[in-house]
């Protein structure tokens, strides 16, 4: 089966960026549901389990059920992790490589910050905005719709990505998307990306 993994922290510790009742009601809620529904599918077809990144990987084997479902369930799991509190991390801009290929990529942290921030207003509805690692080791900002992800559609590392369905924000900045994606930066985990860009350099 699969499972939910621990947040990595309490509920209230990305305020006041992001509030503590959001943080219980999408991971006790969205994100648990979409592994129970992920789990059931499964068992009612009789599938065998096999690693999320393999499923991700070759999702356009499987249903539209089990294609949002281990989105919803591989999205958030990386998510979480991606979070922060940065008073413990000493600060919520980016540092070592990360910061090397933002200033590469982008020019500096604003102009990367503002091309996400542009991206996410531009993805019509529900759906994400990630920056990934191509093959060549340039790096991209995109979206995807839904509970889709990069991964279903290149070969690529995820590095970061920021949910934008309203259940991510709605109970803090009401349908301001563009307020929540620039407050969001504040509990950024560099880490995360940084431990990545490090195995390709």
């Amino acid at each position: 089966m699969y499972k939910a993994i621990p947040l990595p922290y309490d509920y209230s510790d990305l305020e006041p960026y992001i509030d503590a009742e959001t943080m219980k009601i999408h991971y006790n809620k969205h994100y648990k549901t979409y592994i129970d529904n992920l789990n059931n599918e499964f068992n009612k077809l009789n599938f065998k389990i096999v690693p999320i990144e393999n499923l991700i990987y070759n999702i356009d084997n499987y249903s539209e059920t089990i294609r949002n479902n281990a989105g919803g369930y591989y999205n958030h799991s990386l998510f979480w992790k991606m979070l922060e509190n940065p008073i413990k991390k000493g600060g919520y801009l980016p540092f070592g490589i990360c910061n090397r290929i933002i200033n590469r990529d982008y020019g500096n942290f604003n102009l990367f910050k503002n091309k996400i921030i542009e991206k996410a207003k531009q993805r019509f509805g529900s759906g994400w905005v990630w920056w990934i690692l191509n093959t060549d080791g340039s790096t991209t900002i995109v979206d995807t719709p839904y509970q889709d992800n990069p991964q279903m559609y290149y070969d690529c590392e995820i590095l970061l990505g920021i949910d934008v369905w309203e259940h991510a924000y709605y109970l803090k900045y009401q349908a301001d998307r563009v307020d929540y994606v620039d407050n969001i930066f504040n509990v950024i985990n560099w880490d995360y990306p940084n431990k990545i860009l490090n195995q390709y350099s």
